[in-house]
């Protein structure tokens, strides 16, 4: 059975997605009527239907579609992995009926066994029935359906493409799932997918707009603040050498003390200064071929002293062959050294730091930097690149909005994701060769 369903819409025009998932349920609904067969509860498709087309949050409808097979089937537990287009995984995205799941491999890659059945015979794959195809995978995916107790493996398919996995576990009863309720899931699984390419259409959408807004914001603050520090810097330079010329004039030990401090303070003025301008204006690269799996071992062995001091953990996460792009070494290591230092700041002891690296298929690299830190209030993500805005004490609140000033004159993008109590996520999306 084909569908021509519409995903995209426009801001706020919810008629496209409401047609879409009409067209979808309305063919569910004459397939099964023509079955008769009485153990489909029809109230199901209606509600779906009109949730479906409400509902914008992507979170939100995975987690009520998770609900709702859970409330049919009786499954002890689902896990939903979904596909991330820079990383090119399929990683744990949300799960129902159990703690997040403590799997050492949290993602799928697209060339996996198992990704490549899915998506060819886009049909779930029940391990009990088909001991054969479970053969056919790998040992990497063997341990994760072992280790999470999986038993069906549900695909979510959009436009012909596999946009995520559901892993269902065991029926709290411990019967086996029956033909009827396998056929019920495979067909809910249709809207399911076509609401969720939505809801990240959604979500690209207004990320897009925020980005938009933020960088405009951003480089007007910048043309303001070069402005006046390069205003501030030539009568300061003035002040400073002054207080040196009378430093060195003075024979009381009372005043060359209050001289020194002036000097030390002016320094310190001088260094914002700097930091502002590297902000709106990054000095001149020097850019040059450069492995950023190099850089990021560089760092991580400067800071191994300090983990090891806090007792963190660190898991890296590396393609086995160097990655290179052209870039500014020097710029490049600042910028992952004030990330790695910002995660460290954030974590207590026993906390954990993970560091990976992707190709993603539009020739970026992306570095991503995660720890199970304090997290950000989600009311300062928005503020986090802006300069002096920090909640650290004694922070000057320029870090970021250095790294920003790098990222940008490297032709990238650089977003925080983060949750309070929870932990924050540094994603830096940089240009290959």
């Amino acid at each position: 059975m084909k569908l021509a369903v519409i995903t995209q819409f426009q801001d706020k025009a919810e008629l496209p997605k409401k047609r879409a998932m009409h067209k979808v349920f309305q063919a569910l609904r004459n397939k099964f009527k023509k079955r008769s067969i009485e153990f489909y509860p029809w109230h199901y498709f209606k509600e779906l239907e009109g949730s479906f087309s409400m509902i914008e949050d992507f979170n939100q409808i995975a987690l009520y579609f998770l609900g709702k097979i859970r409330e049919i089937i009786l499954a002890k537990w689902l896990i939903l992995f979904i596909y991330d287009q820079d990383l090119g995984k399929f990683k744990v995205c949300n799960f129902l009926g159990i703690d997040k799941p403590k799997i050492k491999e949290d993602s799928l890659n697209r060339y996996d066994n198992l990704v490549k059945w899915l998506k060819i015979n886009q049909t779930y794959f029940y391990i009990k029935e088909q001991p054969g195809v479970f053969n056919y995978l790998t040992e990497k995916e063997k341990n994760i359906l072992k280790t999470l107790d999986i038993e069906l493996c549900f695909p979510l398919v959009s436009m012909n493409r596999l946009i995520g996995i559901i892993f269902i576990g065991p029926k709290a009863n411990k019967e086996a799932y029956t033909k009827q309720e396998l056929a019920l899931i495979s067909s809910l699984s249709l809207p399911f997918g076509i609401a969720l390419e939505n809801a990240v259409l959604y979500k690209e959408q207004r990320e897009r707009h925020r980005r938009m807004a933020r960088a405009d914001k951003l480089a007007t603050i910048g043309e303001l603040v070069a402005g006046a520090a390069h205003e501030i810097r030539n009568p300061l330079t003035t002040i400073k050498s002054s207080l040196q010329y009378l430093k060195a004039k003075s024979q009381v030990k009372k005043e060359t003390k209050l001289l020194d401090n002036a000097i030390k303070e002016a320094g310190r003025i001088d260094k914002i200064l700097s930091g502002l301008l590297s902000f709106s204006r990054p000095s001149d690269t020097k850019k040059e071929n450069v492995n950023i799996l190099e850089i990021l071992k560089e760092i991580l062995e400067l800071i191994s002293f300090q983990v090891r001091k806090q007792k963190i953990k660190v898991f890296k996460d590396f393609p086995s062959s160097p990655v290179f792009l052209n870039g500014d070494k020097a710029q490049l290591k600042q910028l992952f050294l004030n990330l790695f230092l910002n995660s460290l700041q954030a974590m207590k002891e026993d906390d954990e730091l993970k560091v990976e690296v992707a190709c993603s298929n539009n020739q970026k690299i992306l570095v991503t930097i995660s720890d199970t830190g304090e997290g950000i209030p989600e009311e300062n993500l928005d503020k986090i690149f802006d300069p002096f805005f920090t909640t650290k004490k004694g922070g000057t609140g320029l870090g970021l909005s250095i790294c920003y000033g790098i990222v940008q004159s490297h032709r990238g993008e650089i977003e925080v994701k983060s949750k309070y109590k929870q932990g924050t996520a540094v994603l830096v999306k940089l240009p290959l060769l």
